[in-house]
């Protein structure tokens, strides 16, 4: 969870200057809310299309499809139809979830702008924080495989550790490229292809897990330095890419709106004293 804090922290270092001061008042509020969706998964809670865990993934390489996977279908109700609602369930649907919550942030751009409900800003940039998580899922390469976890392969473990140990064990040393923007015109779509990009990627990180965990029993200094070895170009580029497509979708959103005016709290006035 504590990388999802960190990518979406530096998404908002990369908005415009146009909009950044609206989401940077209440910058605790939108990293702290980015990690929603897992939390989501914990205790249960249910979408209209089902339990919120198939909304973080889709194992584009489950679906006996040549790569690069053009013929899954990219429509909802054509991707159900082709493998059936059970097997379209548990292969996933994070581009439809991504493009649903993308919706809801459109629509409370342009509540804004309406200037109703009195909520709206409130709604807009919590809808930031949880785009920004489903975004950030589908640059991690192990939400587009069914080896999600190395269970295929013996290597079971393999998501949490490239995901989240290895990134946060070498977060200060990774070359980070600066945040850029580029226009996000069908939200689903883009997801898609940012699965399809990662599925690619995934043999070259388990390779790099075969050659840190030979002759070790534990998952030590030695072994994550070989990881990172092995792994780090792939690493940088999508956290990288990561932070730079949350601005994107969040810039995108509010052009999609209109480019309302964001309002800004200000500072409150103190409480009354009471005596």
């Amino acid at each position: 969870m504590e990388v999802h804090r960190r990518i979406t922290s530096r998404a908002l270092d990369g908005l415009p200057a146009s909009i950044k001061p609206f989401f940077e008042e209440q910058r605790p509020l939108i990293v702290e809310h980015s990690v929603d969706p897992d939390l989501w998964r914990v205790v249960g809670l249910q979408t209209d299309l089902g339990e919120e865990d198939p909304n973080h993934f889709l194992d584009i390489d489950g679906l006996d499809e040549a790569r690069p996977f053009t013929n899954v279908p990219r429509e909802w109700n054509a991707y159900v139809a082709r493998y059936g609602l059970d097997r379209a369930t548990k292969a996933g649907r994070l581009p439809w979830r991504a493009e649903e919550i993308y919706g809801r942030l459109v629509a409370a751009f342009q509540a804004i702008a309406k200037g109703t409900p009195a909520y709206a800003a409130d709604n807009a940039r919590y809808l930031s924080a949880v785009l920004a998580h489903y975004v950030e899922d589908a640059h991690v390469p192990f939400h587009a495989v069914m080896n999600h976890d190395g269970q295929l392969t013996g290597q079971r473990g393999i998501h949490s550790r490239f995901e989240s140990e290895l990134v946060l064990r070498n977060w200060d040393t990774l070359k980070l490229s600066p945040v850029t923007l580029r226009p996000i015109t069908n939200m689903r779509d883009f997801i898609f292809e940012t699965l399809v990009s990662g599925e690619a990627m995934v043999s070259r990180i388990l390779d790099a897990d075969r050659r840190g965990t030979t002759g070790r029993e534990t998952y030590d200094d030695g072994y994550f330095a070989l990881l990172l070895d092995g792994a780090r170009p792939i690493v940088e580029q999508r956290v990288s890419e990561a932070a730079s497509h949350v601005a994107s979708a969040i810039v995108s959103a509010w052009t999609a709106a209109g480019r309302p005016a964001l309002p800004l709290r200000g500072p409150r006035p103190p409480a009354p004293i009471r005596r």
